[in-house]
């Protein structure tokens, strides 16, 4: 990223800044001629926490939610719509203020706080992958009624119209999009990759400082997938869950996925030790945060707490799955 890109990302931080609503604490950042971050949460640590939170603050506005889009002339690709509707207005306001009149939405996955806003769009084509239909639509009726993660409700939800078993592609203008389904942190993942970039948009399926642990029955699946995933022809890569500064700055490089299989790695091969509950983040990122890998934030803390317990609970009565080296 040049000094001129940096100085109108910092231009438009301080434009968004202005036009905030809310609890909202929207930033965006323009990442090259074609493609902006829009980026809200990522709190500093409560002095005191509260009693009760909600599944929008733990798990996405206290870590950081980032969304992309993907523009040119009045068109627009938007990946992922962030917890609620309210955001994702603001995005869309944002982008109509700019002259875009074309929407097309991406879905990563089926978690709430990328389809939350889809209510947004409800004009326009909403992309997933079909296995992330088949979930949103089997869990409406408790998303709507907030017993599927709790409150806050998702009401409407609004599910995607469009369905893919493979890789597909598509442009937005002459940029080309090229949407790759993957099995990392949830069946129905979906990302994109823009070849002519070599830029992934990696949803939830990389994050600093770790990753998510969903589907604690699938790690092995998982962490198989992400050695794939370092074959890819990538440059730079973008996740919805990141540092803020490190997207500002261009992102982050392939060593984001070693940091991930490393961390995986760790999570299964220590899963039958005694203690194994009380390993903590640094125990599993010191590697590689000196590296300059990731950094530590103060919300994973909670966030590998609850991964340790889903992975105790799915392999402690089980043989440890093979990993296959790197």
């Amino acid at each position: 990223m040049n000094r001129s890109t940096r100085t109108l990302s910092l231009l438009l931080v301080i434009a968004a800044s202005q036009a905030n609503a809310g609890a909202m604490n929207m930033r965006v950042f323009q990442i090259n001629d074609h493609l902006l971050s829009f980026y809200d949460g990522r709190p500093p640590e409560p002095s005191r926490h509260p009693e009760v939170e909600t599944w929008a603050d733990e798990g996405a506005l206290n870590v950081g939610v980032a969304t992309y889009v993907i523009h040119r002339g009045n068109a627009a690709l938007v990946y992922d719509t962030y917890p609620t509707t309210q955001e994702a207005q603001w995005v869309r306001d944002y982008l109509q203020k700019v002259g875009i009149r074309h929407f097309t939405v991406v879905n990563s996955h089926w978690h709430l706080d990328h389809v939350g806003g889809n209510a947004a769009y409800t004009d326009a084509d909403r992309i997933s992958t079909e296995r992330a239909i088949q979930l949103l639509t089997a869990k409406k009726a408790a998303i709507e009624a907030g017993t599927e993660w709790g409150p806050p409700t998702v009401k409407p939800l609004v599910i995607p119209n469009i369905g893919i078993t493979a890789d597909a592609s598509c442009y937005v203008g002459d940029i080309k999009v090229e949407l790759r389904p993957v099995n990392i942190h949830s069946e129905d993942g979906l990302v994109i990759y823009l070849p002519r970039d070599r830029i992934l948009l990696a949803g939830d399926t990389l994050e600093d400082t770790v990753t998510f642990v969903s589907e604690p029955e699938r790690i092995a699946e998982h962490y198989k997938n992400l050695q794939k995933l370092k074959h890819w022809n990538i440059d730079r890569i973008f996740p919805n869950h990141g540092n803020p500064d490190v997207i500002l700055q261009g992102g982050y490089g392939t060593t984001l996925i070693d940091a991930t299989m490393d961390y995986l790695r760790k999570l299964v091969l220590r899963a039958h030790d005694a203690d194994y509950l009380k390993g903590t983040l640094e125990d599993y990122v010191g590697d590689s945060v000196k590296k300059g890998w990731v950094s530590i934030w103060w919300a994973y803390r909670e966030a590998h707490r609850t991964n340790l317990k889903r992975v105790s609970k799915a392999l402690q009565n089980h043989a440890l799955p093979k990993l296959p080296d790197d």
